[in-house]
């Protein structure tokens, strides 16, 4: 390994360090991080920039543009309040319609942060008739919006595909996204199991939710907005999946055509994007893209390749992407991170996929964290007798979930190395 590709490979250390000790943002510090890299290479800074992901920032920003017109117009509002109320008093499938509803959208494209910010206090409203479901209708909603999320059509299964495209890697990607969705299908109906039988045993699994925000939304609810804004995203699944068109593009086309001829408040839309989001992925992936132009990750795969068996590679991915999304927010970052590792080392054998999922879904559970906005989230919209004993409950789901569950994904690729 060049001094160069040493250094980048020291900095990326130090600005996932600074990211997770000074909570600072990753894409700034790696893209600040590559002046020194870019000047030890002598590689030109225009290559670097060759690496921006821009496909992804206009993915991200279409759809969060698309799904803030469906939110802002009431269609999603309205159809959450047609399927809770189709349950009714029904409480044990409770948990399965805002796993349904947040699984759908984060399917469909919808940022996972959309969702979730979205369903969790309307859920916490919900629970108020059912205040033993609570926190499992909050989790069934983080987990199913997340592990969805490694949908083609989602910026975090967009993120995975760019990684294994960059190496000219391929595999079943909405086979990907169907692993991710049964493994929370299964975790779910564990905590729903486990809920069940604490509360017989008197120690119940719950949390008191919060009062319900009565302040309504001062913009008047337009029915041919509404209406528009579901046909708007009828015709963007059937555009994407079946026609094959870009995903970012026909979204924003949609986003644009909704503004035009509606006209909401422009500002509130454009806050509906996630731009930190955005700058950590591009600034990230920029430095990742630097590394592999001066050889980095090359290099970084060749020396995996030769430590150890494979077995232990795979647990050493799968463990590290779950304990970094524990103490990382991002699992966004720290998928962008890990998975060009992951498929530089295993991404030309037949167990490329197993490994994917190995890394990749793990991850994704590990959003109900509460240091993590999705947790927090959570916590916010109990009440404060229930705040402390909440925060420990998710965070010992997170470590429980972080132990068990890479193990036991990696036995397949192990397997069938």
């Amino acid at each position: 390994m060049s001094v160069a590709q040493s250094l980048s490979l020291v900095l990326l250390v130090v600005v996932l360090v600074l990211a997770i000790w000074r909570r600072m943002n990753i894409g700034v510090l790696a893209l600040a991080a590559a002046l020194p890299v870019l000047a030890l290479s002598g590689l030109d800074a225009k290559e670097m920039y060759k690496a921006f992901p821009g496909d992804l920032f206009v993915l991200i920003a279409g759809v969060s543009l698309l799904f803030a017109h469906l939110e802002r117009s009431g269609a999603l509002g309205f159809l959450v309040d047609r399927v809770y109320r189709a349950i009714g008093d029904r409480h044990a499938l409770l948990p399965w319609a805002g796993f349904l509803i947040a699984g759908a959208l984060s399917t469909a494209g919808a940022f996972s942060t959309a969702p979730i910010a979205f369903l969790v206090p309307i859920v916490a409203h919900m629970c108020v008739r059912s205040r033993s479901t609570f926190l499992l209708c909050e989790l069934a909603v983080i987990i199913a919006a997340n592990c969805a999320g490694l949908s083609p059509l989602n910026p975090t299964g967009a993120v995975v595909r760019s990684a294994a495209s960059k190496l000219n890697v391929s595999y079943p990607q909405w086979g990907l996204w169907a692993v991710s969705v049964a493994v929370a299908f299964v975790v779910v109906a564990l905590l729903q199991v486990v809920t069940a039988i604490a509360r017989r045993r008197g120690t119940p699994f719950e949390a008191t939710p919060a009062p319900a925000d009565t302040e309504q939304d001062e913009a008047a609810r337009n029915p041919w907005y509404m209406a528009s804004c579901g046909i708007a995203l009828l015709a963007f699944l059937l555009l994407v999946v079946l026609a094959k068109y870009d995903v970012g593009v026909t979204a924003m086309c949609l986003a644009v055509l909704l503004q035009i001829a509606f006209r909401p408040s422009e500002r509130a839309l454009l806050q509906r994007i996630p731009w930190q989001s955005i700058l950590l992925l591009c600034g990230l992936l920029t430095y990742l893209g630097l590394m592999q132009k001066i050889g980095t990750i090359d290099s970084i795969a060749h020396i995996l390749r030769h430590l150890g068996s494979g077995a232990l590679l795979i647990l050493v991915l799968a463990y590290l992407t779950a304990l970094l999304c524990n103490i990382e927010s991002s699992t966004l970052g720290v998928l962008g991170l890990i998975t060009p590792i992951a498929f530089g080392t295993f991404g030309h054998q037949g167990i490329a996929f197993w490994v994917a999922a190995a890394v990749c879904v793990p991850a994704a559970l590990m959003v109900m964290n509460p240091i993590h906005v999705a947790g927090t989230l959570i916590i916010a919209n109990s009440t404060i007798d229930y705040q402390d004993i909440l925060f420990r409950r998710l965070l010992a789901i997170a470590v429980f979930l972080a132990i068990v569950v890479p193990g036991m994904l990696a036995i397949v690729p192990i397997a069938l190395e």
